[in-house]
């Protein structure tokens, strides 16, 4: 965990690991353990835009996530208190949460993969972001159809979705684990894990592949 992207993104698991165990236990003691997720969906998203910032050079892209963090937190309030009900599946907070965070990850991946000159696949980047935008993209429209198939008595149906949301959550995993952990290649001022990049363009041959 050499990089802040890194370490904020270690965090965000911690976030989750907390959630899933504190939903766990409460759901094997009897208790409505939905409202859990209303409580930690404000914090994990805000620590991945958070996490996404730091793989922006100083600037516009990387002031824009950060302000966007406590303004994601505030809507996800105000959503819970006046449209939701924090003892049923989410319906608005989940949804929202998801799509932000998507278009978020989708934007950083594009910035970086777009205006950067590295091998994509030797950067951290590419496979955390990459993991996140799996998460989140699966995540986005999840709650809705669980409610919609348990509410039509598709029963069967509802373990299936289950179990290809758990595939790509783990394959999202495996991709995030493997960003965390693989080799840094360069060491830059600002704690980032990749070379400071230029849209201007690169000298580097076009021939190189970058994958």
């Amino acid at each position: 965990l050499t990089t802040p992207a890194r370490r904020w993104t270690a965090i965000w698991c911690l976030l989750l690991l907390t959630s899933d165990a504190l939903a766990y236990t409460l759901g094997g003691l009897g208790h409505n353990n939905l409202w859990v997720s209303y409580l930690f969906m404000p914090l994990e998203g805000a620590t991945v835009l958070w996490a996404l910032s730091c793989w922006y050079a100083p600037g516009t892209g990387r002031l824009t996530l950060r302000l966007a963090a406590p303004l994601f937190v505030l809507v996800s309030a105000v959503l819970t208190l006046t449209v939701e009900d924090p003892r049923a599946t989410s319906l608005v907070v989940a949804p929202f949460h998801g799509l932000v965070l998507l278009l978020a990850a989708l934007w950083t991946f594009l910035h970086r993969g777009l205006t950067g000159h590295e091998r994509l696949m030797r950067q951290d980047w590419f496979w955390v972001v990459g993991g996140f935008m799996l998460v989140t993209g699966t995540s986005t429209p999840f709650q809705p159809i669980i409610w919609y198939l348990v509410n039509a008595g598709q029963l069967d149906v509802v373990n299936a979705v289950f179990d290809l949301k758990a595939v790509a959550d783990i394959a999202a995993f495996a991709a995030i684990a493997r960003g965390v952990v693989c080799p840094l290649p360069y060491t830059s001022s600002g704690g980032d894990s990749s070379p400071p990049f230029s849209p201007l363009g690169s000298s580097s041959a076009p021939s190189v592949s970058r994958w």
